[in-house]
């Protein structure tokens, strides 16, 4: 398992998806990435580690992504892998910050939240993922519970599945989600689905699984480590 792990944490290959929304992942230190084109405008999912940015950077305009070109930089949720590099995004690039609310006073912080380990090889790396910091930052646009992006002259919404923090959310365009850590791909088989290594109310990650599955508008889930997964795979794994 560590093997794999390791594996899937070193470099930052972009991997096209093809779609009505085109989707381009990087994946640095395990957590993907996600760069999306729809309706006219560039979103960016999630900023990857502290530390991680010029590999980010160096990837993104590998792929002929400008960083420049992003419209709106959405974190799923405070943590450290996540939102890590949101504030290096938002001071040399101007790129506005979209969070939920509920996690306002982690990313004031730079610092992670209760960590609960679903397993044993998140027991085993917790103490050094507890250690982890990050610039604090503040969200331009705070999402309490649901969010129309026709607000900036896009088309989907974002939505709040709060079991992993209190502020995750994810977004949906078209038949597209992109979910956070509501869910997790494999490590052998990345598109298998699985719980996510850290998750400290299980019946509440239940719940907003299976709320995002009765929407069935998402048939695709970008998960933000391994993945993606479909959501008849998380069905069956999860209902």
């Amino acid at each position: 398992m560590l093997l794999a792990l390791s594996l899937y944490g070193c470099g930052s290959t972009p991997q096209p998806q093809v779609g009505q929304a085109d989707v381009t992942t990087f994946t640095v230190s395990l957590a993907n990435i996600h760069v999306v084109d729809a309706y006219g405008k560039r979103l960016m999912i999630d900023s990857g580690k502290h530390g991680d940015e010029q590999a980010l950077i160096a990837a993104m305009r590998a792929a002929g992504i400008n960083p420049r070109s992003i419209d709106y930089l959405i974190i799923t949720h405070g943590h450290t892998d996540h939102a890590g590099g949101a504030r290096y995004f938002k001071e040399h690039f101007g790129i506005p910050i979209i969070a939920g609310r509920g996690d306002q006073d982690m990313l004031a912080a730079g610092k992670n939240s209760t960590l609960c380990s679903t397993g044993l090889l998140a027991s085993f790396l917790k103490p050094s993922i507890e250690r982890e910091s990050y610039p604090p930052v503040a969200a331009d646009i705070w999402i309490d519970e649901h969010y129309d992006l026709a607000a900036l002259g896009a088309s989907g919404r974002i939505v709040s599945v709060p079991s992993h923090t209190p502020g995750s959310i994810a977004l949906i365009i078209d038949d597209k989600g992109w979910v956070g850590d509501l869910v997790r791909g494999g490590l052998i088989s990345k598109s298998k689905p699985a719980r996510h290594f850290y998750m400290c109310d299980l019946p509440s990650n239940d719940h907003d699984i299976k709320a995002l599955l009765s929407d069935e508008a998402a048939k695709t889930w970008y998960t933000g480590h391994m993945g993606p997964v479909s959501a008849q795979a998380v069905r069956e794994q999860f209902e």
